[in-house]
């Protein structure tokens, strides 16, 4: 999907023919153009898609219009799950953003960060993602998606959402809870819960509805699709600190001259700093708008809790190390080492 224009052939010969003149590089305007697209599951509610746009205008700003890329957001694309980073790697379109959880079961070894109750806080999760970005995330993107990954940051407060406080494994026997990935949903199961398959955009209306008691999002999430509209309780399990990242094709980023390929690099992990630093200050400061103006009710865990749904739940680990092997054990020994470490 990229377009070159003038096309290969014209665009040397003017180059060379400037060469020989002694003009030097062409300007701007007469040098080869590529447009992209980039293809998000997210939908432009969520707060932090218009960083994103900032990072593609800001490529486009600085190549001076010779490298445009095209946001696609929910509803804009065809693509779910893991047809994501399989339309990335088969370079339908250049560039695309996934969380872990919702292609975990197109690249099961790409969900680490999203097994429940591993971390002890953002901090030790942050650790945990630095050690693996490039032995780990980034080898599977590039020896199994032909991408690399350019921009990368943990969503914190994970929490529940529901009509009651799910404190407790008693309060979970038999209530449907919308999950996202095979992890979730296993996890709500081992809890006692009924785990249920809900569109992004379908959440506020299954609440509203009793179709589903409850859900589990991120507070950004619980803020775009209002979902304290129709539900009054928020549990904070802070159970797991999902990835979301941004990954570029590789042919088409080879195709780029170096100095575009440079500024993709650079703008996107400016992007990923802006992004991080938004996701780290913006849960708490939702949870207190929700409760200013909607007065819900937060519950947290308490320690013991804690541990009996990590211990409840260590079964979804132990599968996601049977399922991806000596790559999943290796990743589970770096995290245990820089773990320890702490």
């Amino acid at each position: 999907m990229i377009s070159r224009i003038p096309s290969g052939r014209f665009a040397r010969t003017l180059s060379a023919l400037a060469l020989a003149l002694g003009l030097g590089t062409l300007p701007a305007a007469a040098q080869e153009r590529f447009e992209w697209t980039m293809v998000s599951p997210l939908t432009p509610a969520i707060s932090y898609v218009p960083l994103y746009q900032e990072m593609l205008d800001a490529i486009a700003e600085r190549s001076e219009g010779r490298l445009t890329i095209n946001l696609l957001t929910y509803g804009q694309h065809p693509f779910e799950g893991g047809e994501l980073i399989s339309a990335v790697r088969d370079g339908i379109v250049e560039m695309g953003n996934a969380t872990d959880a919702y292609v975990s079961a197109e690249a099961p070894a790409i969900g680490f960060m999203a097994l429940p109750f591993l971390f002890d806080n953002l901090d030790h999760a942050k650790d945990v993602y630095e050690a693996l970005r490039e032995p780990h995330f980034g080898r599977i993107l590039g020896e199994r998606y032909n991408s690399d990954l350019v921009l990368g940051f943990l969503i914190s407060g994970a929490a529940i959402h529901a009509d009651v406080p799910l404190d407790t494994l008693d309060a979970l026997n038999g209530r449907s809870i919308r999950v996202f990935g095979r992890e979730s949903g296993r996890m709500i199961e081992l809890l006692g819960g009924t785990p249920v398959t809900v569109s992004f955009g379908e959440l506020y209306t299954a609440l509203q509805r009793g179709t589903i008691n409850g859900a589990l999002t991120g507070m950004l999430g619980a803020q775009a699709a209002r979902i304290y509209e129709v539900v009054n309780n928020n549990t904070w399990w802070n159970w797991s600190f999902a990835l979301e990242f941004v990954m570029v094709n590789r042919d088409a980023l080879a195709a780029l001259p170096e100095d575009l390929r440079q500024i993709v690099r650079e703008e996107a992990a400016a992007a990923s700093l802006r992004v991080q630093a938004l996701q780290d200050r913006l849960p708490a400061e939702i949870l207190v708008e929700s409760l200013e103006n909607h007065g819900i009710t937060v519950t947290g865990l308490s320690r013991d809790t804690i541990r009996q749904f990590r211990e409840r739940t260590r079964p979804v680990t132990d599968d996601w190390l049977a399922a991806t092997g000596d790559e999943g054990r290796a990743a589970f020994d770096i995290y245990q080492g820089v773990s320890a470490a702490r």
